[in-house]
C-alpha cells in the first residue's frame, strides 16, 4: 500500500492577530475557491472547518494563489449528500497555512457546497 503524506502543520496560534469566521455557499464550486485571501507576510491559522456538499465530489484544502493550490494540507476528501458534513476542529491549536498565501478549497466536480471556517491571521 502506498500512502501519500500531506503537508500539515498544527501549532499553537500566536496571541496577536485578527480572528475571522467565514460562512460561504456556492451552487457550483469548481476548481479552486478562496476561503480567505492571502496577506503579505502573514499566515492563516485554520481552527475549525465544516463542509456540507449536496452532490458527489472530492474536496482538497490547502494554501495557494492565482487559481492554483501550491500546498495540499487536507484531502482529497470524498463527500456526497449521504455522507453529511465534513468537520474538523484543531482545538486550541490551528492548521498553519503558508505565509502570504490564501486558504483555498478545490473540488473535482462542480458541486453545491456550504463552507463554514474559523481562524486567525497573524504575522509569520
Amino acid at each position: 500500500m502506498a500512502i501519500t503524506s500531506n503537508t500539515i502543520n498544527v501549532v499553537a496560534i500566536p496571541t496577536e492577530g485578527n480572528e475571522w469566521a467565514k460562512s460561504m455557499y456556492t451552487l457550483s464550486a469548481a476548481d479552486e475557491e478562496e476561503i480567505i485571501a492571502g496577506e503579505s507576510g502573514k499566515s492563516h491559522y485554520l481552527k475549525k472547518l465544516m463542509i456540507r456538499c449536496a452532490t458527489t465530489t472530492t474536496i482538497s484544502i490547502g494554501s495557494g494563489s492565482d487559481g492554483t493550490m501550491t500546498t495540499l494540507h487536507l484531502g482529497p476528501i470524498p463527500v456526497n449528500a449521504a455522507s453529511g458534513c465534513f468537520t474538523i476542529s484543531f482545538g486550541e491549536k490551528g492548521m498553519k497555512c503558508n505565509s502570504g498565501l490564501a486558504l483555498v478549497i478545490i473540488t473535482t466536480d462542480a458541486a453545491p457546497i456550504m463552507i463554514y471556517a474559523e481562524g486567525k491571521t497573524c504575522l509569520g
